[in-house]
C-alpha cells in the first residue's frame, strides 16, 4: 500500500500496512469480492505508452516529484536528478544522499493531470534493485484525489510491489469500503532481480494482476459491489523506488547504494471482448508489409514472411490461451516468441509462457502479436527469419488477416 502526497494535494492522514495475504478486521469477509478470470479472447488496442527511447524523461507524459511524501515513514527524498533515460530504460536510482532533511534521495514520476484512463490494461516492464530498504512499486490512484477526495475514498491500485530482497509481488486495492480503509489483494512469486512484465487488467467487472501473462488474484467491482464505486473513474499511473518506510522497515544496507529500478516500458490498452474480432479456432494467414505470407516453415526452421501464396505451412490455428492471450498453431506445433533471444519457431508441442501472445488490433486495422518478454513480432520484411524481439510496432511489425 502506497499512500501519498501529490502536489497541490492535502496530506493524508496515517494509515497502517497489512499484509495482502491477511484478513483486515473491517474487510469485507464474503467471497464476493474474490473476482473470477475465466479465460477468454481479448482484443488490446494500445492507446498510450512510453518506451523510454529517449535520452530524458518525457514530460509531457511524466510529472516528476518533488520532496518527501510526508508518509510511510519513508526516508528519501525525491528530486528529478534521480529520474533518468538510457539505454531504452528508465533509470530510477536511489542513493545516499542528504537533500532536504531525508538521508537518502531516489525518483517518482506520475501521469497525474497529463494521462488517467478509466480501466484498460496498464503494463509495464520492470528490473527491481532487491536491496534491503528498498520499496519499489508500479501503481495507480483515483485521480479525484487532486480534486479534493481524501485517500482511501479515492481508490488505490498496488498493481506491482516488492520490498527488501524477496521475492514476493503484491497486488493490491485500496478504498473505503463505507466505514474506513479496506484492502483486498494477494501476492505471487517471482526473481525480482530478473525483467517481468507487471500488468492489471481493469474493466466494469474487476481488477485481475498478471505477473507475465500468469493472473494470481481478482477483484470484483461489478455494480460498485463493497462500494467499490471508486474504481470506475479515471486513475494516474505512478512509479517509484521508496527508501525504508512501514513496509521494508528501516533496516536499509547503505553499502548497496546506488541501486536502481529499471523500467522497460509502459503501455496502456484498451480491451475488447472478442464477440469475434479475435478468430478464435479458425484458422487464418498473416500477409507482412511486404505483401507476403508468414511460414511455420513446418516446424523444420526459423519462421519467415517471404511466401507469394499460402498454402498449409502457411496457415495458422488462433487458439485461446487463457488470459486474453492466444497461440498460434500450424501443422500441429506452436509457434514460440523463444523469449526474443533468438528466431522465432513452430515446434512446439505444448503452450508455455514463450507461446503466448497478446493479439493487438493497430487503428489501422493491422494486427501485431506481443510475446510475454514484451516485445513485438517482426516480419523482418521477410529478409530474414523473424523475430520477437521489437520495442514497438511498426510496419514490419503489422499484419494483415
Amino acid at each position: 500500500m502506497k499512500k501519498a502526497m501529490l502536489a497541490g494535494s492535502i496530506l493524508l492522514s496515517a494509515f497502517c500496512f497489512v499484509s495482502c495475504t491477511k484478513n483486515l478486521d473491517n474487510k469485507p469477509t464474503d467471497n464476493s469480492l474474490a473476482g473470477e478470470s475465466k479465460p477468454r479472447a481479448v482484443t488490446y488496442t494500445m492507446v498510450w505508452n512510453d518506451e523510454f527511447d529517449g535520452t530524458s524523461v518525457n514530460t509531457s507524459n511524466w510529472n516528476i516529484d518533488n520532496g518527501n511524501p510526508g508518509v510511510n515513514n519513508e526516508k528519501e527524498y525525491y528530486q528529478s536528478a534521480n529520474a533518468t533515460v538510457s539505454g531504452g530504460n528508465l533509470v530510477i536510482t536511489a542513493r545516499k544522499q542528504t537533500v532536504g532533511g531525508q538521508p537518502y534521495t531516489s525518483a517518482k514520476l506520475t501521469t497525474a493531470g497529463k494521462y488517467q484512463p478509466t480501466y484498460g490494461r496498464i503494463e509495464a516492464r520492470i528490473k527491481l534493485p532487491g536491496v534491503q530498504g528498498m520499496w519499489p512499486a508500479f501503481w495507480m490512484l483515483g485521480a479525484s484525489i487532486n480534486n479534493g477526495t481524501p485517500w482511501p475514498d479515492c481508490g488505490e491500485i498496488d498493481i506491482m510491489e516488492q520490498v527488501n530482497t524477496n521475492n514476493t509481488i503484491l497486488g493490491t486495492m485500496h478504498w473505503n469500503a463505507g466505514s474506513g480503509h479496506v484492502q483486498y489483494g494477494s501476492s505471487t512469486t517471482a526473481t525480482a532481480t530478473d525483467w517481468h512484465v507487471y500488468a492489471v487488467e481493469w474493466d466494469a467487472n474487476g481488477i485481475h494482476w498478471y505477473v507475465d501473462g500468469t493472473n494470481y488474484v481478482n477483484g470484483n467491482i461489478q455494480n460498485n459491489i463493497n462500494n467499490t464505486g471508486a474504481f470506475h473513474n479515471p486513475f494516474f499511473i505512478i512509479l517509484n523506488l521508496a527508501v525504508g518506510g512501514d513496509l521494508p522497515g528501516n533496516t536499509i544496507n547503505d553499502a548497496a547504494l546506488p541501486t536502481q529500478m529499471l523500467v522497460d516500458y509502459v503501455r496502456v490498452y484498451s480491451m475488447s471482448n472478442s464477440g469475434g474480432t479475435v478468430p478464435i479456432g479458425q484458422t487464418i494467414t498473416l500477409k507482412g508489409s511486404n505483401g507476403l505470407y508468414v511460414s511455420s516453415e513446418n516446424g523444420t526452421q526459423p519462421m519467415t514472411c517471404n511466401r507469394t501464396t499460402a498454402q498449409a505451412w502457411e496457415q495458422f490455428t488462433v487458439v485461446d490461451a487463457g488470459g486474453g492471450k492466444v497461440a498460434l498453431q500450424s501443422m500441429g506445433k506452436y509457434v514460440s516468441s523463444e523469449n526474443g533471444t533468438q528466431a522465432i519457431t513452430c515446434n512446439r508441442t505444448t503452450v508455455s509462457d514463450w507461446e503466448k501472445f497478446t493479439w493487438v488490433t493497430q487503428p489501422d486495422g493491422t494486427i501485431s502479436f506481443i510475446g510475454n518478454n514484451g516485445k513485438y513480432i517482426s516480419s523482418e520484411n521477410g529478409t530474414q527469419a523473424m523475430t520477437c524481439n521489437r520495442a514497438t510496432a511498426g510496419a514490419w511489425e503489422a499484419f494483415h488477416l
